[in-house]
């Protein structure tokens, strides 16, 4: 039987996806529906497997246990597990160097 796990993501990283979205779209409107496809497909596949996600390997603030799922060849979610529930904390541009938050 199939393990299903409510997604929440924090509203400004929600916001930032977003904003990163519309931006992509005006640049080419399939580059930015093909994101968004898969930034959908990867929260589905966090509702349903996040435990087979790697661990994030950069230190946070409070030492949580988070993990990351890659999606559209340059670009992370930042997430914690917690009973049922996947909290994700951060979308992230894999090409940025320290600060690594979405635009």
């Amino acid at each position: 039987m199939e393990r299903n796990y409510f997604v929440s993501v924090d509203p400004e990283a929600e916001k930032r996806i977003m904003k990163h979205l519309d931006f992509v779209d005006k640049v080419s409107e399939a580059a930015g529906d093909r994101l968004y496809i898969e930034y959908m497909d990867s929260l589905r596949f966090l509702s349903r497997t996040p435990e087979s996600c790697p661990l994030y390997p950069f230190r946070t603030q409070t030492d949580e246990v988070l993990r990351y799922k890659l999606f559209g060849a340059r670009y992370r979610i930042v997430f914690r597990i917690d009973r049922n529930s996947v909290y994700v904390h951060d979308v992230q541009d894999c090409r940025e160097d320290l600060n690594k938050s979405l635009i």
